[in-house]
C-alpha cells in the first residue's frame, strides 16, 4: 500500500474510533498528549503518525495498535472513508459552493432511492 493511502487509511481509522467513543479532536489529543491540530492533520491523512504516536491516541482510545490499523476488510472503516472523502473534497470549497453540492447530492440520492 502506498504510503499516502496508508496515512489517509490510519487517519480514517482514528477518526472512526474516536467518533465511536464520542470524543472530540481535543478531547482524544489531550488524552493522547498531542496537539488537536495535529490530531486533525492526521485524521485528514496529511501527516504520518510515529509509532509512539500511535501507541498515544491508542492508549487514549483503549483501543490496540492492531485494532486500528485492522482497516482492510472493514465495512463500516469503507462506508466511513467514503463519507470522508466527500467531506474533504466538499471542505476545498467556498460556503456558497458546499450549499450547492449537498443540494446536488440529495437530489442524487432522492433520484436513487425513488428509482
Amino acid at each position: 500500500m502506498e504510503r499516502e493511502k496508508l496515512n489517509k487509511n490510519i487517519g480514517f481509522s482514528i477518526r472512526k474510533y474516536r467518533l465511536s467513543k464520542d470524543l472530540s479532536q481535543e478531547s482524544l489529543a489531550l488524552s493522547a498528549g498531542i496537539h488537536p491540530a495535529y490530531l486533525g492533520r492526521l485524521e485528514r491523512g496529511e501527516k504520518c503518525p510515529t509509532i509512539d504516536t500511535l501507541y498515544k491516541i491508542c492508549d487514549a482510545l483503549n483501543i490496540s495498535i492492531c485494532q486500528l490499523l485492522n482497516f482492510e476488510n472493514d465495512i463500516e472503516f469503507n462506508e466511513t472513508e467514503v463519507k470522508l472523502r466527500i467531506e474533504t473534497a466538499v471542505d476545498k470549497l467556498p460556503y456558497n459552493k458546499q450549499i450547492r453540492v449537498a443540494e446536488i447530492i440529495e437530489n442524487i440520492a432522492d433520484i436513487i432511492n425513488n428509482k
